[in-house]
């Protein structure tokens, strides 16, 4: 396997007020919804059959990484990142990549959306990028963070939006999650940056002398879509774990999955690097069809693998 994420579940309280962010302001595309009773889901997460009300599949037009996977609950639990603080574990952050990051920052501040700092620059030196950022609260206690990289060639909508470039996840040990991708899933590291400094301190909220520590694992894919961020923070104190809160019918960032071409060989390599599957066989989910698989990385963050078989939305 060289592929990045496939699709990252998330739980909503409403599909359609999602839907209205996604795909009415970024254009991202619809590609499938669908209401009502879905046993396949149901069984693949170990819930009530009756609590699932809807569910979309949302993505950058044409593109099949990285996609949104929305679920609607009838009754809902609490979003995995109620009350947290910016260090816990867990799944954190949904990497929106766009154009003219300065200009859709005035744009959706006048469409009355806040953000949690004004827009900053920076330089990733290892990969000669100049990047903008800015951090918005997003529905259902999600974290979007827009990213440009200037000058960057990349699949966008109509709009100027893409998404999602990076899954970034809050684990205790960056290198033993990074190996876990790597061994697994064949993901390459293509950033390691270590970040200290007064700033650091003072946006995360860390003692004197904290950091982070940052890992970026991508597949063969050219543009940057469905990649997995992984950090850890160093001097951060009373971390909640919240990954065994990420589990439907939470509302918020789930889990994701990737594909595989073939489950057999995937099993025989998990087998032999240790890793423990739950096996579910042949389900038909509104992302795709064919035989299915789940585990846990090392920090605790859920991942379903499904075999490509068919892809028909």
């Amino acid at each position: 396997m060289s592929s990045s994420i496939s699709t990252i579940a998330i739980g909503v309280e409403n599909l359609n007020s999602a839907l209205d962010l996604w795909v009415g302001t970024f254009d991202l595309e619809l590609v499938k919804k669908i209401t009502g009773l879905d046993e396949n889901l149901t069984t693949l997460w170990g819930i009530d059959p009756d609590n699932i009300r809807a569910q979309a599949l949302v993505r950058t037009p044409g593109v099949e990484i990285g996609q949104l996977h929305f679920v609607e609950f009838k009754i809902p639990n609490d979003p995995v990142r109620k009350d947290a603080n910016s260090t816990d574990l867990g799944p954190k952050n949904l990497d929106v990549t766009c154009k003219d990051l300065p200009k859709k920052y005035d744009e959706l501040q006048q469409m009355g959306y806040s953000f949690r700092s004004k827009y900053i620059e920076y330089r990733l030196e290892k990969l000669q990028a100049d990047v903008i950022e800015v951090q918005m609260p997003g529905h259902d206690e999600t974290n979007i963070v827009f990213m440009e990289w200037l000058e960057e060639k990349i699949k966008l909508s109509a709009k100027g939006y893409g998404g999602i470039t990076s899954l970034v996840v809050i684990v205790p040990d960056t290198i033993r999650e990074g190996r876990f991708y790597s061994d697994l899933f064949n993901l390459k590291e293509t950033l390691h940056e270590e970040l200290f400094g007064e700033h650091i301190e003072k946006m995360i909220g860390l003692p004197q002398g904290g950091g982070l520590d940052l890992r970026l694992l991508s597949g063969d894919e050219k543009d940057r879509y469905g990649t997995v961020e992984i950090i850890s923070y160093v001097g951060a104190s009373n971390q909640v774990n919240r990954f065994k809160l990420a589990s439907p019918p939470a509302l918020g960032v789930l889990h994701c999955s990737f594909l595989t071409n073939s489950m057999k060989a995937f099993i025989k390599n998990a087998k032999t690097i240790g890793v423990d599957l739950t096996h579910f066989g042949d389900l038909k989910l509104i992302y795709g069809n064919g035989p299915v698989c789940s585990l846990r990385s090392p920090a605790g963050l859920r991942i379903d693998v499904q075999e490509k078989t068919s892809r028909k939305y």
